[in-house]
C-alpha cells in the first residue's frame, strides 16, 4: 500500500499486515531534501514488515504529529502490535514535545523502545532532557551515535552511559564515507538493523 498524508504532520506507510509494528520517525535538519523525504532512504529494508511515519520535517510538535498519527492509524484500521520510537538528530525536539509530555502527564510510554540515533544535545536543554531520559521511564533505550554528532562530547557520555554498554553503539567512519555526513547519516542504517 502507499503512504498515507498524517494530517500535515508526515507520512505513513502501511504494511500489508494490519497489526505489524509501528514505526515512528522524527528526524533532523534539512539536508539537500527535508528529513520527511531523506529518512524513507533507510526505511526500505522494513517497510514491508512495519507501518512506518516518518515526520515531513524536524519542526513539527511531536505530540501533535502523534496524536494525529494515532488517529490516522485507527482510520486505516491498522492494530500495530507494538510500537517503536526513532529520533535521529535534530529529531530531539519532537521528541522531547512528545516524550515531555508524557512525561508531564505522567502516561505511560507506548513504544517498545526508543532509539536515539546521533541525537543532538548541542544545547542545554536538549542535553538535559535526553541524559536524564534513560532514568526517568522505563522503556529500554538504544543510543547509536558517531563520535561528535551530538555536538556535546560530555552529554554524548552521559547518555551512553546512562543506557548502559549493551544499548550503545558507536558508529565510526567506513571507507565508504565521504565525510562525517555521511557516518551521521548511516546511524540511521545501523538503528534501524537493529530493529526486532
Amino acid at each position: 500500500m502507499g503512504r498515507v498524508n498524517v494530517s500535515g504532520f508526515g507520512n505513513l506507510s502501511i504494511a500489508s499486515d494490519a497489526k505489524a509494528p509501528l514505526l515512528v520517525v522524527f528526524g533532523g535538519k534539512k539536508v539537500g531534501t527535508e528529513s520527511g523525504v531523506y529518512m524513507w532512504n533507510f526505511m526500505g529494508k522494513i517497510q514491508s514488515r512495519y507501518h512506518i511515519f516518518v515526520a515531513v520535517n524536524q519542526h513539527v510538535n511531536g505530540k501533535d504529529s502523534y496524536d494525529a498519527l494515532l488517529s490516522t492509524v485507527d482510520a486505516q484500521n491498522l492494530t500495530p502490535s507494538r510500537q517503536f520510537l526513532h529520533l535521529f538528530s535534530g529529531g530531539w525536539l519532537p521528541g522531547e514535545h512528545l516524550l515531555g509530555d508524557m512525561l508531564r502527564h505522567k502516561k505511560s510510554i507506548p513504544f517498545e523502545r526508543i532509539y536515539l540515533v546521533d541525537i543532538w544535545m548541542g544545547s542545554s536543554t536538549s542535553a538535559d532532557f535526553y541524559t536524564h531520559l534513560p532514568n526517568k521511564i522505563s522503556t529500554p533505550i538504544t543510543y547509536v551515535h558517531t563520535l561528535h554528532g551530538a555536538v556535546d562530547d560530555d552529554a554524548r557520555d552521559a547518555l551512553a552511559r546512562s543506557v548502559g554498554s549493551q544499548n550503545e553503539k558507536l558508529v565510526k567512519p567506513e571507507k565508504t564515507d565521504k565525510d562525517s555526513m555521511d557516518t551521521h547519516m548511516r546511524t540511521n542504517t545501523v538503528a534501524v538493523g537493529l530493529l526486532p
